[in-house]
């Protein structure tokens, strides 16, 4: 049957109505200069351009090597669709670029490094640019010899293996901190270079994801993105305790301020006001302190950028309590925030020249395929809004005093003698000092102790002694009559560094460190001093002088929190010890298995099921990020149906209740991991089933390797 005219007419108006909806929104890229005009900085202050497309695509960390050239590392086949396709091709880069004027701008570039896999962590040495790519931690240094910019030697620095997980739930940082250590997250070690040598040693579990940064002390810029976390453990250095304090983050801390109101957020509704603005952390990353000369008025807070929010949070600490206190240093506003739907910031850090400079991923979608399959609300609002076109692009800015125009010299440390460098120790631009206490110590000439002791005892600036101190430890040459001298420092915090410092001989119990911790009991009223007293000793074999401690202290105030993480440690460690005597009788392999199970369930599914089994609810709401583990049919019930939904992830409803997002596959660890962590959680929080092997793993994959998709319940009935 013929359709009428008007019938015909109604229908070409509807598809008109749906074309200009659809055109209407449509996100589209911007120019950086256009884009610039929608990113809300505050007053005073400006952004500049360091570099764009096409000189760099795809950005995701920046750093600077000792002469100040900065390198960039690209993921160029981060998320090219919303199905990742080609997302593990060897097409990434790390790119060099140089501000041959010192205006800000990068005028000269090169392809350092080419052929990389999801480069996601670079470090600089001396003339050595240390990278890790993603699904290993195999570390490699690679060098330019020949000076054409790019890097023609490469070799293993470091061995650590086949990572696995998704692109959120692999380590990220590789900072060279005050102590010395070469720190990551998703890591229980951490890594020291000791005589040209690379040793490696617990330095506290890091469970945040991506970036990482720290202060003038050493404490870490960490977050948890997966559970909602903006910033955690910044109490003292992560070495004595992942410490988190009632009240450390102010009220509401965690909600945001975004004036961009596209809803591509992993949560959903939940996680959105009515105006459709994010409403609290979700993507909370690149956590950095701000350290730079430039703009002093900032020195000291923490920043972290939510790309999500397409905003950076910029926060101050209080230290005015009896512990240190997060506060939003822009209360209910955003320090930056962006119109521009494609600025992604995605890490944050203080350059050479003391400005902050801001890594913008610049493009549509902004979160790993897991969340993003066909069906998910993600891939609603991506394909809404045609996120997925805006690929391949990419901005680093800087943010400058509003009148600031001075050309940057650059610093040229490596051509520099080991005599003129120590003067940089003393540098407003914690960049600087640290960069200077890096390159002495991997040059290791032990010579120059003499003067660098000299310097500490003449100095009158606290931050120049402590990065004296510290180039002292990492050159071997301190000694307890010298550590025990500025340990009875009227200087605090110098005073809290050398008993750091002095930790080596604390545990051998030498006679000399163990008299000077004992004067600070008897005698110090200082609660920082008393504070490292406790932190150095709690893990010591000083038992004693622990004991003369709390018989002294046990009611000082300051020092409560730290008592109470304490004894919550040794309670679980307690508890913990239990658990594993119970099931010794089950024999020693099945033990071994627990052990590597719970090691494997801390540093990856706690996130979403919940340290206890019973899941993680989402910030400020009921709702659980994912499904129980403890008393689950399907943890305790068909051996072959839980391998399925480990290997392969499981998506829809779950017990007549929604989770957001899929569960991510497994698949990418081996048989023996998947084993040991599933036998794990049908053995915890009062479960208990038989265990799964490494056989009954690969028996499984074998029969269902041409699957790709998430399994649904239905499908495994």
């Amino acid at each position: 049957m013929k359709k009428t005219f008007l019938s015909l007419m109604l229908i070409s108006s509807s598809l008109m109505a749906e074309q200009v909806t659809s055109l209407y929104q449509q996100v589209k890229a911007l120019s950086p200069v256009e884009s610039m005009k929608t990113i809300q900085v505050p007053e005073g202050y400006k952004l500049q351009v360091v570099a764009s497309e096409p000189m760099i695509t795809e950005p995701v960390d920046c750093v600077w090597d000792a002469n100040g050239d900065m390198y960039v590392i690209e993921m160029k086949t981060y998320m090219q669709d919303a199905n990742a396709t080609g997302q593990f091709d060897k097409t990434s880069r790390v790119m060099k670029l140089t501000d041959t004027d010192g205006d800000g701008t990068m005028d000269m570039s090169s392809v350092f490094i080419d052929g990389l896999m999801l480069p996601r962590m670079i470090l600089p040495l001396d003339d050595r640019i240390l990278v890790c790519e993603t699904n290993t931690f195999d570390i490699y240094s690679y060098r330019d010899t020949n000076g054409d910019g790019k890097s023609d030697e490469k070799k293993i620095w470091f061995k650590g293996g086949r990572r696995g997980g998704n692109m959120e739930h692999q380590a990220s940082g590789l900072i060279w901190n005050m102590d010395n250590w070469i720190y990551t997250t998703k890591s229980k070690f951490s890594l020291k270079i000791v005589d040209g040598k690379v040793q490696k040693a617990y330095r506290g579990n890091l469970k945040g994801q991506w970036g990482l940064g720290h202060d003038d002390d050493g404490n870490l810029a960490i977050g948890a993105a997966g559970y909602e976390k903006s910033f955690e453990h910044f109490q003292n250095p992560v070495l004595y305790s992942n410490s988190k304090f009632p009240n450390e983050l102010e009220k509401d801390f965690n909600k945001v301020w975004p004036i961009d109101n596209i809803p591509d957020t992993q949560g959903g509704h939940r996680r959105l006001r009515k105006d459709n603005t994010l409403n609290n952390v979700t993507a909370a990353c690149g956590q950095t302190v701000y350290r730079g000369e430039l703009m002093p008025e900032f020195y000291g807070n923490y920043l972290l950028a939510e790309p999500v929010g397409r905003l950076i949070r910029m926060a101050k600490v209080d230290t005015s309590l009896a512990f240190k206190q997060m506060r939003n240093a822009y209360p209910n506003s955003e320090f930056i925030r962006s119109t521009d739907a494609n600025f992604r910031p995605v890490n944050l850090k203080t350059g050479p020249d003391g400005a902050l400079y801001i890594v913008d991923m610049y493009r549509g979608i902004i979160q790993e395929a897991n969340w993003t399959k066909k069906g998910s609300y993600l891939r609603g609002v991506i394909d809404k809004y045609g996120l997925a076109k805006n690929i391949q692009m990419g901005r680093i800015y800087r943010l400058i005093p509003k009148d600031y125009s001075a050309k940057f010299t650059r610093p040229d440390i490596l051509n520099k003698s080991s005599e003129d460098i120590i003067p940089l120790l003393a540098k407003k631009n914690g960049w600087m000092r640290s960069t200077a206490r890096k390159v002495l110590i991997l040059r290791n000439d032990k010579s120059i102790a003499p003067q660098l002791k000299r310097a500490l005892s003449e100095s009158k600036n606290t931050q120049e002694k402590i990065e004296l101190l510290w180039t002292l430890e990492g050159l071997q040459a301190l000694d307890p009559n010298f550590l025990v001298t500025q340990m009875s420092s009227n200087d605090e915090r110098l005073a809290v560094h050398a008993m750091r410092a002095s930790e080596p001989w604390l545990k051998e119990a030498n006679k000399d460190i163990l008299a000077s911790f004992k004067s600070i009991i008897n005698n110090s009223q200082s609660n920082s001093i008393l504070t490292q007293a406790f932190l150095s000793l709690k893990d010591s074999s000083a038992k004693q002088s622990l004991q003369e401690f709390f018989a002294k202290h046990h009611q000082n105030d300051a020092l409560k929190h730290h008592f109470s993480q304490w004894n919550k440690y040794k309670e679980n460690k307690r508890k913990q010890q239990e658990q594993l005597d119970s099931l010794a009788g089950k024999g020693p392999i099945f033990q071994k298995i627990m052990i590597a199970g719970d090691k494997h369930y801390k540093s990856l599914c706690f996130a979403c099921h919940g340290a206890n089994g019973e899941g993680t609810p989402m910030a400020g709401t009921d709702t659980m990020l994912a499904p129980p583990f403890k008393g689950s049919k399907r943890v305790l019930g068909n051996k072959d149906k839980l391998i399925k939904i480990a290997l392969h992830g499981l998506m829809g409803p779950v017990d007549g209740k929604t989770y957001p997002g899929a569960m991510e596959s497994l698949a990418s660890h081996d048989d023996k991991y998947i084993s040991e962590v599933l036998t794990y959680i049908r053995n915890s929080w009062g479960n208990s089933a038989k265990l799964i092997s490494p056989q009954d793993v690969k028996h499984t994959r074998k029969h269902n390797k041409k699957r790709k998709t998430p399994w649904t319940l239905k499908e495994l009935k």
